[in-house]
């Protein structure tokens, strides 16, 4: 069995005990899970009251929640790292939001390989967005 000295222990090991096939045991350490970014169980939110907004580089792992005056969102190619996902919902009840890509080599709806320089985000949609690989953005939700 392997043995792992945890952070700040000053002697001795703990134990680390692999799960065999049919083992429930449930196995916690703390509360919360985090990263450097945060807590890897909850998305940033960042809400959004000014149009036109640009996604910001490092914004891997945030929800930009659109408000009044929130419209058009940019999203440049030169801001996202291969693995890179962010999330935007338009909260508004009466009004689409413009989704415009910048410097893609392709940036597609799932299903669909057509490339598009905008897409548009329905009202109350939620989209998620995959920079999948360097140029090219996939995005999967309530867009067309």
């Amino acid at each position: 069995m392997s043995k792992l000295r945890l952070s700040g222990a000053t002697s001795g090991y703990e134990e680390i005990k692999t799960a065999d096939a049919g083992d429930n045991n449930t196995y916690q350490v703390g509360s919360t899970v985090t990263d450097a970014q945060g807590n890897v169980r909850a998305l940033e939110v960042t809400t959004v009251t000014s149009t036109p907004y640009t996604i910001a580089s490092g914004s891997t792992g945030k929800f930009f929640s659109l408000g009044s005056g929130s419209n058009v969102v940019t999203i440049n190619n030169s801001n996202f790292a291969v693995g890179d996902i962010i999330t935007i919902y338009n909260r508004l009840q009466a009004a689409t939001a413009t989704l415009n890509f910048s410097g893609f080599t392709l940036a597609h709806i799932a299903g669909d390989a057509t490339n598009k320089s905008s897409m548009t985000l329905s009202e109350v949609g939620i989209c998620t967005l995959i920079y999948e690989r360097s140029g090219v953005i996939v995005v999967n939700g309530n867009v067309s």
